[in-house]
C-alpha cells in the first residue's frame, strides 16, 4: 500500500476536525457498546444453566403447624424466583446496550458520510482550480480521455473508499481492541490466541495485498488510456468511417479491452482471495479456542457463560479482518486512483499572477516583442531573438508554411507559454508584470476550430466578456458578420439551444457566430487564425468585408494561410522553423523576392 498517499488523502479530513471528533466519539462509543454484548449475554447463559441446575423445595403447612406435604416448585426454566428477576434485569440491560450501541454507530454513520462527501467535494474543487492553473503543455501531451479518466473515475475510486469503508475501519479497529480487552479479562489464555492470530493473519495477507496493489494501478491507467482511446475515436467518428477505420478500431478496442480485462481479473482475483484466507486463520484459531474454553469449563476455572463468551469474542475476532480484506480491493483502487490524482495535482503550473498587477493607463492596442526567445524545450530554442514593434490599429499578418510557429508566436502574446528570454510589451506593460485576467480582457480571438458550448446562442455571444451585455449589442455583433439572419430562421432564435459541439449547425455558421462573440467583447486587440477558412467564397467576402470595417482602430493579428486576405497588411511577418524571416508590408516582401514571394507566386503565379 502507497502511505504517503494514504496519509495525503487523510490529511484532506484535516478540515472537518469538529465533525470528526464527533464521528470518533460516537463510533467508538456506540462500539464499545457492542463489544459488551455477547458479555451480558453470557452472564445470562451463566444464570440460565445455574437455574437449571438448582431445584427448591417448598413444605406446605396445615393451620395447626402440621406438614402436609412436601412439593418440588420449579418455577421459569427451571430457576427460582430470584434469579428470574435478576435475568429480567439482564435482558433488558442487553437491550437497552443494543438501542444505545445503535443510536451512537447511526450518528457516527451519518456524520463520516458526510464528511466524506465534503472531502471529494473539496478535492474535485482543488482539482477543477487545478486544471485552469496548468500549463498548457500539461494539456498537449494527455489525451482529454485520460484526464476526464483522473477527474470522474479516479475521484470516484477515492469516494467510495472513503464513502464507503471510512467508518468500517473505524468502527472495527476499536472493536478489535475492544474484544483483546475482554478476552484478557476472561482468560489470558484464550487472549494470548487471539493475538497470536494477528500476525499469522498479516502474513498470510500482506504478500496477496501488494501484488493486488500493483494490478489495480494498472488497471486504473489501462482505464485512463481507454477511456482516452474511446474519446478520440467518437470525435473522429466521421474521419474512421470515411477510412474504413471500423474493424481496425474494433481491434485495437478490443485490444486495450482485453488488457483492462486481464489486470482487473487478477487484481479481483487476489483481493478476493484474501477473505478465505484470513477465515481460514480464523477459524483455526477458534478451534483452538474452543477446546481450551470446554476444558476451563470442566475444570472449574470458567463459566459456562464466560466460554459462550470467549468464543463468541474469538469468532467475532476475525470480523475486523475479514472486513479489511474486502475494503482491500477499494483501497488498493483507491491508492492507485490516488497517486494519479495527486501526479495532477501536483504538475507544474503557470508562473503565478503579480499580487499587485499592473494596469496600462492608455488601451490603444500598442504591441511590442523585444529579443524575445522562445522554446517548447529550454534546450531547443525555436525563436531566438524575436523584435516587432505593432503601433495602434496596424494589422498584422503572420504567414509561413504548416509548423512554422505562427499560432506559437499568438500564444506567447496571451501568455499561454512563457517566454525563455526578453521581453513583450502590451501598451506599455510588461506582461509579466499584468495578470493574466488583465492582459486577456484586451483580446479577442477567433480559432480556426470553432468552440461553442452547449446553450442558447445569446449565451454563447455573451461568452467572450464579464461585463453585462444587452440584447442589443449581442444582436449588432451578430449583424455585423451577417449571422444574425441565419440565427433568426432557427427555432427560438437567439434562444435556440445549441447541442454538445453546437452540432446541429453547420461548420460555417459556427464560425460565424465565434467571430460575432469576438465582437461583443469589444477588445483593443483582434487575433484572427484562419477565421474564414471555414466559410464558403461568397460568406467569406461578406465577412472580410464587416471585419475590415471592425478592425478600423483596433490592432489585429491575423494568421492566414490565403495571402489574398491579407495584402492590405501594415506588417507581415513571414515565419518559418518557429522563427521571423522576413518583415515587411506586401510590396516590399515582393520587391525583396524573398521567402514569402516564394509563397505568393506559388498560390498566384
Amino acid at each position: 500500500m502507497k502511505l504517503h498517499v494514504l496519509k495525503r488523502l487523510l490529511s484532506y479530513l484535516g478540515d472537518f476536525k469538529g465533525k470528526m471528533v464527533l464521528a470518533v466519539i460516537t463510533a467508538v462509543i456506540g462500539t464499545v457498546f457492542t463489544v459488551l454484548a455477547p458479555w451480558i449475554l453470557g452472564e445470562i447463559t451463566t444464570i440460565l444453566t445455574n437455574g437449571i441446575a438448582d431445584q427448591v423445595w417448598v413444605v406446605e403447612y396445615a393451620a395447626d403447624g402440621s406438614p402436609i406435604a412436601d412439593t418440588v416448585y420449579t418455577t421459569v426454566f427451571g430457576m427460582p424466583l430470584g434469579k428470574v428477576g435478576c435475568m429480567v434485569w439482564i435482558i433488558n440491560l442487553l437491550v437497552i446496550v443494543y438501542l444505545l450501541a445503535w443510536i451512537f454507530c447511526m450518528v457516527a454513520n451519518s456524520t463520516l458520510a458526510r464528511v466524506s462527501a465534503m472531502m471529494v467535494k473539496n478535492l474535485r474543487t482543488e482539482i477543477d482550480k487545478k486544471m485552469h492553473r496548468m500549463k498548457l503543455d500539461y494539456y498537449d501531451t494527455r489525451t482529454n480521455g485520460e484526464i476526464l479518466s483522473v477527474i470522474t473515475n479516479d475521484v470516484d475510486a477515492i469516494n467510495t473508499m472513503f464513502g464507503k469503508n471510512l467508518y468500517m475501519a473505524l468502527t472495527q479497529i476499536v472493536m478489535l481492541v475492544g474484544i483483546m480487552i475482554m478476552l484478557l479479562s476472561i482468560n489470558p489464555w484464550l487472549f494470548l490466541i487471539a493475538v497470536a492470530m494477528i500476525p499469522a493473519t498479516l502474513l498470510s495477507s500482506g504478500a496477496v495485498m501488494k501484488v493486488s496493489g500493483k494490478n489495480y494501478a494498472a488497471q486504473q491507467n489501462l482505464l485512463g488510456d481507454l477511456n482516452g482511446y474511446v474519446e478520440e475515436m467518437y470525435d473522429g467518428q466521421n474521419v474512421v468511417s470515411s477510412f474504413n477505420y471500423q474493424t481496425k478500431a474494433i481491434e485495437k478496442f478490443d485490444s486495450l479491452n482485453g488488457k483492462l480485462f486481464e489486470k482487473a481479473k487478477k487484481a479481483e482475483s487476489y483481493s478476493g482471495a484474501m477473505m478465505p484466507l484470513t477465515q481460514m486463520v480464523n477459524n483455526v484459531g477458534y478451534g483452538v479456542s474452543a477446546l481450551i474454553g470446554c476444558m476451563c469449563a470442566l475444570g472449574g476455572t470458567m463459566t459456562i457463560g464466560n466460554v459462550q463468551s470467549a468464543l463468541q469474542y474469538t469468532k467475532n475476532f476475525q470480523q475486523p479482518f475479514t472486513t479489511f480484506a474486502q475494503m482491500a480491493g477499494q483501497i488498493s483502487a483507491a491508492m492507485a486512483a490516488g497517486e494519479r490524482v495527486f501526479e495532477l495535482l501536483d504538475a507544474e503550473e503557470e508562473i503565478p499572477d503579480p499580487e499587485d498587477g499592473k494596469t496600462p493607463e492608455v488601451t490603444d492596442g500598442a504591441v511590442e516583442f523585444k529579443h524575445v526567445q522562445f522554446g517548447y524545450l529550454p534546450d531547443k530554442l525555436l525563436m531566438t531573438d524575436v523584435n516587432v514593434h505593432v503601433e495602434p490599429g496596424q494589422k498584422i499578418a503572420i504567414v509561413g508554411p504548416t509548423g512554422a510557429g505562427k499560432t506559437t508566436l499568438i500564444n506567447l502574446l496571451m501568455r499561454f507559454y512563457e517566454i525563455n528570454g526578453g521581453e513583450i510589451w502590451v501598451d506599455g506593460v510588461n506582461t509579466k508584470e499584468m495578470t493574466r485576467h488583465e492582459l486577456r480582457k484586451h483580446f479577442g480571438m477567433v480559432l480556426q476550430d470553432t468552440w461553442l458550448f452547449e446553450g442558447t446562442i445569446r449565451d454563447n455571444l455573451k461568452y467572450s466578456t464579464d461585463r453585462e451585455v444587452s440584447d442589443e449589442e449581442v444582436q449588432k455583433a451578430a449583424e455585423s458578420v451577417c449571422a444574425d439572419t441565419f440565427i433568426k430562421t432557427m427555432p427560438g432564435g437567439y434562444d435556440m439551444m445549441l447541442s454538445k459541439g453546437a452540432e446541429n449547425i453547420s461548420q460555417g455558421q459556427r464560425q460565424l457566430l465565434t467571430i460575432a462573440r469576438a465582437i461583443v467583447a469589444n477588445p483593443e486587440i483582434m487575433i484572427l487564425d484562419e477565421a474564414t477558412s471555414n466559410v464558403d467564397a461568397h460568406t467569406e467576402q461578406v465577412i472580410q468585408d464587416a471585419m475590415a470595417t471592425l478592425m478600423k482602430g483596433r490592432t489585429s493579428f491575423v494568421i492566414a494561410h490565403r495571402l489574398s486576405t491579407i495584402r492590405d497588411a501594415n506588417v507581415i511577418l513571414y515565419m518559418e522553423n518557429g522563427d521571423i524571416k522576413e518583415v515587411g508590408d506586401h510590396d516590399t516582401l515582393m520587391q525583396l523576392n524573398g521567402k514569402y514571394a516564394t509563397l505568393y507566386n506559388s498560390q498566384f503565379g
